[in-house]
């Protein structure tokens, strides 16, 4: 039997795209509860309770059927509830979420907070940084450091840095956006202006400091002993790796350790180029840093440009627009052209011409007006 193609992302380009998000939410919620399976009317009694518009239970049916088709949810039959041929033979499913079903919805619930993330600057997180690596270095000095300790250490580590990056870029992101005014309420913006100046001069202080000692433990550390740690990871990591089916059954935990172990690799180089850079390659802890500071008197002259309208000042735009208003309200042409000259000040190009005194006298065009006779000019 050939396989279907799984289309997880067709139910958002539907009518009823309202209706099937609704559904799997039910089921992504059902599963974070340990309930794999459900039964069409428990779906729909799921829906009659998350506050949304009523469903019927053949709205609910034809609904399943399509994210069933569409390879978001897989049915299975249901025979627990057979007790008469009849029964047997009524079609009854339990349906539950496929593999790419909830890929597909944990994509748009990132999706979805990353456009509603605000973003903070985390002057937490980096002394939480700093607190781990000093305790790894002192793991890195023991002579057999416990593997379970080493591994959370690089966890929590990679974790908050996760963490702490993600959300200066989304605060920067969205600090830049106010700086523009676009989308912000002016009025709102001054009245807290003051605290996000505030927050923006404590974070910069908290980033020299503990940025400064971040990277300086960092150095600390030798290949040697860094290698060591992760390999520790990587390990404990392996031991707990699915046999690979594809590979038969021949289990290269050799091959899973190296796999395990470049990508602890990679994550510590991002750390360390996180903290530690150089004139050539500034480390992203300095241009965060650089980037804070000239935010601040960006900052300070948005406020001063929202200030001055709030005082009635106007601005050259501002001029110019409601110069073209009175443009378009002028009654004729000839009121266009005195407003411009009102305006701009702009005439038109007056030559005077003036004959000789003695129209017989011909006077070339290279004479001095010294020598030339007087014309008078009435």
């Amino acid at each position: 039997m050939e396989e279907r193609e799984a289309r997880p992302f067709a139910h958002l380009d539907s009518p009823l795209t309202p209706l099937y998000r609704r559904v799997m939410r039910v089921f992504v919620e059902h599963k974070r509860r340990f309930v794999v399976h459900l039964r069409p009317e428990d779906v729909a009694e799921a829906l009659r309770r998350d506050g949304g518009a009523p469903v019927s239970q053949e709205a609910v049916d034809k609904a399943l059927a399509s994210l069933e088709g569409w390879g978001n949810l897989r049915a299975d039959p249901d025979t627990s509830r057979v007790t008469t041929v009849e029964d047997f033979y009524r079609t009854r499913y339990l349906y539950q979420l496929t593999r790419e079903g909830e890929a597909a919805e944990l994509a748009l619930a990132t999706y979805e907070e990353a456009i509603g993330r605000r973003g903070e600057l985390q002057a937490v997180a980096l002394e939480d940084i700093r607190v781990r690596l000093r305790a790894l270095r002192e793991a890195a000095a023991a002579s057999s450091p416990d593997p379970a300790v080493v591994h959370n250490l690089l966890l929590e580590l990679t974790n908050r840095l996760d963490s702490l990056a993600a959300n200066a870029s989304a605060f920067m992101g969205s600090l830049q956006r106010m700086i523009d005014l676009q989308d912000v309420d002016e009025d709102a913006f001054l009245a807290y202006k003051d605290r996000l100046i505030h927050y923006l001069e404590r974070f910069v202080s908290e980033l020299v400091v503990k940025s400064y000692d971040i990277a300086a433990t960092l150095r600390g550390f030798d290949d040697a002993q860094v290698d060591r740690l992760l390999r520790l990871a990587a390990e404990r990591e392996a031991a707990d790796a699915a046999p690979d089916m594809a590979a038969g059954g021949d289990d290269d935990l050799g091959g899973v350790i190296g796999n395990k172990l470049a990508e602890w690799r990679g994550r510590w180089s991002g750390l360390r180029s996180w903290f530690v850079g150089d004139r050539t390659h500034p480390s992203q802890a300095a241009l965060l840093r650089q980037r804070t500071r000239k935010a601040i008197p960006d900052l300070l002259a948005t406020i001063s440009v929202l200030v001055e309208r709030h005082a009635g000042r106007s601005d050259r735009s501002a001029d110019f627009r409601a110069l073209a208003r009175w443009f378009a309200q002028a009654p004729t042409e000839a009121d266009t052209h005195r407003l411009w000259r009102a305006a701009f000040g702009l005439s038109s190009a007056r030559h005077l011409t003036v004959g000789a005194a003695d129209p017989g006298e011909d006077v070339p065009a290279t004479t001095s007006w010294l020598d030339a006779p007087p014309v008078t000019v009435a």
